[in-house]
Order: C-alpha cells, then sequence, then structure tokens
C-alpha cells in the first residue's frame, strides 16, 4: 500500500457515501462494530432502513461462517474471507466472498437460483416449509438464511463463484436494500464491481478499509472496532496504530476541506511480512498545502533524538499549528513509525487536492 493506492480507493468509491471493507479472521466483535458504524453514519432519510439492515449484515455474516472452507492463515491470503458494505444514492450494499469446496458450488448454485425466481408468496411459503420439515443442519440446510435475506431486501441476491485452484473456489454474493422513499440517479453497483474491489483489497494487502464522513462522531465506532480487534498485536504495536488512527482521523473531523457540509475521507490498515502499514486521505485546500509540505519535509529530516527533544519542547510550549496537521501529533508519529512519513497532494480542482498519508509499524 502507498499514497496513490489510497487516491486509487477513494477515486473507486467516490459515489460511496459510506463504504467499510473487512478481509481477514471475523468475530463477534468485527459484526457489532461494522454494523454500528454503519448505522452511526446512515443519513437521516435512511433511518427506517437500520433494523434491516443490521439483520442482513448479520446474515451475510453468518453465511461466510455456513459455506466458508477457509483455513487459518499467519496473515490474510488472496482468497481471505471478505466482507463489505457500501451505500450508493438510495441503495445499501452488503457484499461478502468466501472460499468453498467446488463440490458445494452446484448445491448453492441451485439454492440462490431458487430463491431469485420465488414470488413473495412462493418465499413465505418455501420459508414455512424449511421451517416445518425442519430442513436444518449445521451448513444451513435447504437455503434458510437466502430465504431470509431475499424476504428483508425485497430483491435477488447476485452472486457468482470464481475459481481460486482445483479443488475451491472464491464464493461471491451481493444482497441489495433499496430506500423505496428515496430517488437515486446513481446505476446500480453490479456484483462485478464487487469481485474487483476484492481482488484490489487482496493484492494490496488491505485488512480494514473504511471511507465515509469523519465527523466526531463518526471515528468513534472506527477507533472501538480497531482497538477490539488488536488483542493478537504485541503490546507496543497495539499503542501505536491507534496512536496514529486518534490522531489522524481526529485531524481529519477537524481540519479537512468541507464539501456538502461534509468532512469526507478514506483510512485503510494493511499488513504484510510482518509489517503494518496505515494511510489516510482526505481533502485540503490548496492554500494550506506548502505550510503543511513544509512541516512533514522538516519532520522526516529529524533524527529520532532530534524529533523527541522537538516533542518535548512544544509539550513545553504549548505549541499548535494552523491546520492541526503537522504540529504535535505529526512530530509524535514521525518518532514511532518505523520509515518516514510518506504523503502526496493530487490536484483535484483550484480550491482543494487530496491529501495522502502513510505510515509503517
Amino acid at each position: 500500500m502507498n499514497n496513490n493506492t489510497i487516491f486509487q480507493f477513494f477515486n473507486h468509491l467516490k459515489n460511496d457515501k459510506i463504504s467499510f471493507a473487512y478481509r481477514g479472521s471475523f468475530s463477534n466483535s468485527v459484526l457489532a462494530m461494522a454494523t454500528e458504524l454503519i448505522k452511526n453514519n446512515m443519513d437521516a432519510e435512511h433511518s427506517k432502513l437500520r433494523n434491516k439492515l443490521s439483520f442482513l449484515m448479520i446474515e451475510s455474516f453468518q453465511n461466510i461462517a455456513r459455506y466458508a472452507d477457509s483455513e487459518a492463515f499467519p496473515e490474510p491470503e488472496t482468497n481471505s474471507d471478505f466482507f463489505m458494505t457500501r451505500n450508493i444514492g438510495s441503495t445499501f450494499y452488503i457484499i461478502s466472498a468466501n472460499l468453498v469446496s467446488n463440490d458445494k458450488v452446484a448445491s448453492i448454485r441451485e439454492r440462490l437460483e431458487r430463491v431469485n425466481t420465488l414470488d413473495k408468496k412462493e418465499l413465505n411459503d418455501l420459508y414455512r416449509e424449511v421451517l416445518t420439515n425442519k430442513q436444518i443442519n449445521q451448513k444451513g440446510g435447504a437455503g434458510l438464511g437466502f430465504i431470509e435475506m431475499v424476504r428483508k431486501s425485497k430483491g435477488k441476491l447476485p452472486f457468482d463463484f470464481v475459481k481460486a485452484s482445483e479443488t475451491h473456489s472464491m464464493f461471491f454474493m451481493q444482497i441489495e436494500l433499496k430506500n423505496p422513499n428515496v430517488e437515486s440517479e446513481q446505476e446500480p453497483a453490479k456484483i462485478e464491481e464487487a469481485k474487483a474491489i476484492q481482488t484490489l483489497i487482496a493484492e494490496n494487502d488491505i485488512l480494514m478499509m473504511h471511507k465515509g464522513s469523519f465527523t466526531s462522531d463518526a471515528i468513534s465506532p472506527v477507533l472501538r472496532m480497531v482497538e477490539d480487534n488488536m488483542n493478537s498485536m504485541k503490546l507496543k504495536v497495539q499503542k501505536k496504530i491507534y496512536h496514529f488512527l486518534v490522531e489522524i482521523l481526529q485531524n481529519i473531523s477537524k481540519h479537512s476541506y468541507v464539501i456538502n457540509n461534509d468532512r469526507e475521507g478514506i483510512f485503510l490498515i494493511g499488513f504484510k511480512d510482518g509489517v503494518f502499514n496505515l494511510g489516510t486521505g482526505n481533502y485540503i485546500e490548496n492554500d494550506k498545502i506548502e505550510n503543511l509540505k513544509t512541516q512533514l519535509d522538516h519532520v522526516n529530516m529529524l533524527s529520532k533524538e532530534a524529533l523527541s527533544d522537538l516533542y518535548r519542547k512544544y509539550l513545553r510550549e504549548g505549541r499548535e499549528t494552523e491546520t492541526g496537521s503537522a504540529g504535535l501529533g505529526l512530530i509524535d508519529l514521525a518518532r514511532e513509525t518505523d520509515d518516514n512519513i510518506n504523503y502526496s497532494f493530487t490536484k483535484v480542482t483550484d480550491e482543494y487536492s487530496f491529501y495522502s498519508l502513510t505510515v509503517k509499524f
């Protein structure tokens, strides 16, 4: 992951009001925090969809558990379990992808094709039939989960299988929940796009990605999610990652360029060969770039000892910068990173640019 990656993701998701993606080991805490993150960032016009959206996110997570044949790896592989939620216009999308044995493909395909052809009455009849006959086993029986997803979303379930090896395939499925009371000019997102995003995330060794509003209220569940899922890391790494996110996400919430009354941003956490790569991106006013660049270059040229001296000096003097971006917080980050703070500015308009930043731990 580098600064170009951050801008690539941000651009790819430019029509998304909210995006959250997670790849790797799943747990109840990941589900809880992902659900809270999306619900807290929903516009008021979509508030009536909250309960349905939560239910469908839970079903999607459980679907991975039902059908996944993923193995436990020290770090995520190309075909690790994948989960994503998106809000584009009036529609919320819930995407899951997991590795399944090729001998299960025909059975899963048959169940999905069946529920995708049924109308409301037929779905309800099938639901009662499955419950009455108790056709439920450890892997979901007659597709009760699929039936519930179609009933709640009131739409079809786009799906596909991508061959991963001679024995396994990646099973992609997309749930679409549309707000009938909101008109949207956005074209529906196809499952091919979800597959492309999963590939991009895997190729860049991304564990977690979130794009959306970075107001103070919006970043709280993000920080709790990261903190709650760092238990397996060394304590020193936990503190560094959490400290970085607190500093940078709060900075975005206060100082990023406001468009349509929103402070939009993105953050990504990557992991490869025992090294964590963290990146953020947000819009910034062009007239603030030179000052910020000067301060970033300054902290990058200093030794760890000099950075510590400067940090203590700032603490004594209580100094702050105009942008809040390259003062005490970035000095502290420069002290803790395993490399320089890498950054870039990409001009978007005459008023603002896209500012991306990456660090390694």
